[in-house]
């Protein structure tokens, strides 16, 4: 899982407390100031660790670039369950990974001191918070194909963790996402606490893990639209995971603008609507490209067409420079309410630009 792409050996050897009061763990790293990494990220994890179990939740960050010099992020993702398919377990109830990606290091930081910074934290991590070397998946930040920022990996490795009583199936070998945006917990929480009775619809919706909250709120029907085949599939299972299947859930593939100008010709009407869009996107399955900056008042004008007169929009954007454009709302017969700050959970605290979210309501 985790890769070492440096050929020189460390140099320095270090103790790791454990984190219940045993014996220091020696880890060899090649920096000797990791020191204070360890240090770090063992206060952090021992608080994050009984706020999660106090919270409900399996699946949770517990290291975000606290120091500026291990610009990391750290994830950690316990198995709670079986997946639909037993077939594709590749963990055992209570087996804990962890997931490091590296954020891009400062212009003026060597790339060789970058990457022997991130080797430490893959060493350091799991020792840290009790998890076997080779169950740590690391993200590292090199030129794929397209242009992105992160080359993916060929091989699928799946397990089913929770959040809340929900389980999802997340696959941390496979895919540049795990499958859960941990981010929008709180948001899937709050869709979920309006959908009783009501008819929900979940737009580019990725693994459909706000159409189970919608279900688990007592959702009448929800529709889960995606251009991805892939990830429909995979929004199925996760349904099926909590035990809803049949008829008011339906899967609906299409380009998001044109399957929404579709569904208002036949008069289709929606209580409830979750959007969170790409930034960007140039798919050869969609019409032309998109830019959420550009194209969100256009986007949320079909929206606006196939919701019911009472009807709520979650609009969310990752964008960290996106500014709605609330006048032109507005002018659209809509409200636009900020509620960014009540949807990031405590533990993106310390990123509260990781997306933006607003709720849109028809103006009375």
């Amino acid at each position: 899982m985790a890769e070492n792409l440096i050929t020189e050996k460390p140099q320095f050897t270090i103790g790791v407390p454990s984190l219940d009061g045993g014996a220091n763990c020696s880890i060899e790293v090649y920096d000797k100031q990791s020191e204070q990494f360890a240090a770090r990220l063992r206060k952090v994890f021992k608080e994050r660790r009984k706020w999660a179990a106090k919270e409900g939740v399996s699946c949770y960050r517990i290291y975000d670039a606290d120091l500026p010099d291990y610009a990391v992020a750290i994830d950690l993702y316990q198995c709670t369950g079986s997946l639909v398919d037993p077939f594709r377990n590749f963990a055992e109830e209570g087996e804990s990974f962890l997931y490091i990606a590296e954020y891009k290091a400062p212009k003026n930081i060597d790339e060789n001191k970058a990457r022997r910074r991130f080797a430490d934290v893959c060493a350091i991590a799991p020792a840290v918070c009790g998890v076997l070397p080779e169950d740590v998946f690391a993200k590292v930040r090199q030129q794929a194909k397209g242009g992105a920022q992160y080359a993916e990996n060929d091989e699928s490795f799946t397990f089913a963790s929770s959040e809340y009583g929900l389980s999802f199936e997340i696959d941390l070998g496979a895919y540049l996402d795990t499958g859960l945006f941990l981010d929008h917990r709180m948001t899937r929480r709050m869709v979920g606490q309006l959908c009783k009775g009501k008819t929900f619809l979940n737009l580019f919706a990725y693994t459909g893990s706000c159409s189970v909250h919608a279900a688990a709120g007592g959702a009448f029907t929800t529709t889960t639209v995606d251009l991805s085949q892939t990830y429909l599939d995979w929004a199925q299972r996760n349904m099926q995971l909590n035990g809803f299947e049949g008829g008011n859930h339906s899967f609906e593939r299409g380009d998001t603008m044109a399957w929404l100008r579709e569904a208002s010709k036949k008069g289709r009407k929606f209580d409830v609507v979750f959007v969170d869009p790409p930034t960007f996107s140039n798919s050869k399955a969609m019409r032309g490209t998109w830019d959420v900056q550009r194209d969100h008042v256009g986007l949320l004008r079909l929206v606006n067409g196939v919701l019911a007169e009472d009807g709520v929009v979650f609009f969310s954007c990752n964008l960290r420079s996106f500014k709605i454009d609330a006048e032109a709302l507005e002018s659209l017969g809509l409200v636009v309410e900020d509620i960014s700050a009540k949807t990031i959970p405590a533990d993106f605290q310390r990123n509260g630009k990781i997306h933006q979210c607003f709720l849109l309501k028809r103006s009375k």
